[in-house]
């Protein structure tokens, strides 16, 4: 049990001390001030789930830095493949194989989509840049079950897409 408490302690330490620096680099690297508090929140859930590593590493503000930058990798590959789900969705709307996305109104191209709960929720990912933490609010749910969503909606819309093809 006192491994337990020292791993808190270790974890609320870190996070009161470190949470300025690396809210500060996820802006940088991001440039959104949403998106960075969400990286840096999602980065101290990482810790609280691997707690023992993050104890037992040789230098725990390393550990949180590093996992960090994996944090905000993953954000990115994932603001990515929205899009890319999105423009891929846009095109076969379309008839296109290389969309121009300029000027291009996806409520208008979608039609049949513009109702369907999974398009709206990734259109407000990726096209209107919406974090996690906000959609969360707006659907009342908590982070973790709309990461969840996010990702059912994206295996439906792709497999959907897929069966359009």
């Amino acid at each position: 049990m006192a491994g337990t408490e020292h791993q808190d302690d270790l974890i609320s330490t870190l996070y009161h001390e470190m949470f300025p620096m690396l809210l500060a680099y996820a802006r940088s690297a991001l440039g959104d001030g949403d998106m960075a508090e969400e990286a840096v929140q999602e980065t101290f859930c990482v810790a609280c789930k691997r707690q023992r590593e993050l104890t037992e590493s040789p230098n725990p503000r390393g550990w949180l830095v590093n996992t960090l930058k994996n944090v905000i990798r993953q954000l990115r590959r994932d603001r990515a493949r929205e899009t890319a789900l999105l423009a891929a969705l846009t095109a076969r709307q379309d008839g296109e194989d290389n969309p121009d996305q300029s000027g291009t109104d996806p409520d208008l191209l979608y039609g049949d989509l513009q109702h369907d709960p999974d398009y709206l929720l990734l259109k407000r990912l990726a096209l209107d840049q919406c974090t996690m933490a906000k959609l969360a609010v707006e659907l009342g749910i908590s982070v973790e079950a709309c990461k969840k969503r996010v990702q059912r909606a994206r295996r439906r819309l792709q497999k959907r897409l897929e069966q359009n093809l």
